[in-house]
């Protein structure tokens, strides 16, 4: 037991390999923050949450949140007040929240923030499983010329983003990190996720052989 135990609090920063990384545009690099095992850890939503907002710090942070939850006939009339996006949406309104938001559509909602704020996120993780949404957020260059979500939205999808922070929880849990080698010191961030697992006993081991 204390053997796998100790397998579990392993936790590594890697680099992606390139076919994981084909859609990705220019120079930028993909890594990947998981643990030794290949499967589910409820552990990397709230550590990659502190990881994001310590990195983010006061940077402009455009979250996206999106859902593919397909709904049956009978759900249809009502489905998108079952969405988590519509319903957010409408509470940050209803609060006449100073947030940037722009809906896309129903299941895609985007929200501009001076640094990390991780309030639809941890909303979202209270919520049942089956509605849960995916959640992905950009880091903006400080000489950002946008001022509204939509924007910004506008610009990230053009490839004007220092980092992409995408939390996946479905199947193997990791924190997937895009980044811009030329504005973003990489040794910094992985210096920074190694003083996160410290803090929560974690053993951090790079570098890391990808074996996937």
């Amino acid at each position: 037991m204390q053997n796998e135990q100790a397998s579990c609090d392993k936790m590594y920063f890697l680099e992606c390999p390139e076919e994981s990384s084909k859609n990705i545009s220019g120079t930028y690099i993909r890594y990947e923050f998981t643990q030794d095992l290949d499967e589910y850890d409820a552990r990397i939503v709230s550590l990659s949450a502190e990881i994001i907002k310590r990195f983010c710090g006061s940077k402009q942070v455009l979250t996206r949140i999106y859902s593919d939850r397909e709904f049956s006939k009978k759900e249809t009339h009502n489905s998108k007040h079952l969405l988590f996006t519509v319903r957010y949406r409408e509470f940050l309104e209803s609060m006449d929240s100073p947030i940037s938001m722009y809906a896309e559509n129903e299941r895609t909602l985007f929200l501009l923030t001076d640094g990390f704020d991780g309030t639809a996120l941890w909303a979202n993780q209270k919520i049942d499983t089956e509605n849960r949404c995916y959640f992905d957020f950009y880091v903006l260059p400080e000489n950002s010329a946008t001022f509204t979500a939509k924007e910004t939205a506008e610009a990230v999808a053009a490839g004007n983003y220092d980092v992409w922070f995408q939390i996946c929880e479905n199947g193997a849990s990791a924190l997937y990190v895009t980044l811009n080698p030329e504005t973003v010191d990489v040794g910094k961030l992985q210096k920074l996720i190694a003083a996160v697992c410290e803090e929560n006993n974690i053993l951090f081991q790079n570098p890391k052989k990808y074996e996937g």
